[in-house]
């Protein structure tokens, strides 16, 4: 459980450290400018919604790693007490992306103009990419050593599962929005 403590707090640390909502908002807004397009006047609300959306999106992946790793553990307790974090994790992080998914569809025109979803695909891609990569490494590492932490192992195995899955959703949507453009 403190293993997941600490990544899921890592993760909310890096998006907080990272000025995602500033840095996307000012390189759309250069790229429209650069481009002669007019300004669209939701930009900054739909790369709002879009980031606390994004947010949410892997705050439900973290759960799935949580619900999922809690069957493969051996103590009926701590099963317990993982499923009871992953349940309230998912319930949590699934408001938060279904309100602001609902935000962006009924308040914004996203749908007719895609550009923020696109980037926000994008930086989805190679985030759900990056953390599925490198529990792809560490399970292949793993896998050729002579004593494994069957825990690590169990837990590097559940995030390859859920974070590559994720990568090809991710991936998937990002190709429909370019087919799209």
């Amino acid at each position: 459980m403190e293993m997941f403590g600490g990544v899921f707090m890592m993760m909310l640390f890096g998006y907080s450290l990272i000025p995602l909502f500033p840095f996307v908002y000012v390189v759309l807004r250069w790229r429209q400018g650069r481009e002669g397009e007019a300004a669209d006047p939701q930009l900054g609300l739909k790369v709002a919604l879009h980031y606390f959306a994004t947010i949410g999106l892997h705050v439900v992946l973290m759960a799935l790693v949580a619900l999922l790793y809690s069957f493969l553990i051996d103590s009926s307790r701590a099963s317990e007490v993982m499923m009871r974090a992953g349940v309230g994790l998912l319930i949590g992080g699934g408001l938060v992306l279904g309100g602001h998914t609902m935000m962006l569809k009924r308040l914004t025109d996203s749908a007719s103009r895609p550009n923020v979803a696109r980037v926000f695909a994008g930086l989805n891609l190679v985030l759900c990419g990056l953390i599925g990569t490198g529990a792809l490494i560490a399970t292949s590492v793993m896998l050729l050593q002579e004593n494994v932490p069957e825990e690590g192992f169990k837990i590097a195995m559940v995030l390859l599962t859920v974070y590559l899955g994720s990568w090809g959703l991710q991936a998937r949507k990002l190709i429909a929005y370019s087919a799209r453009a």
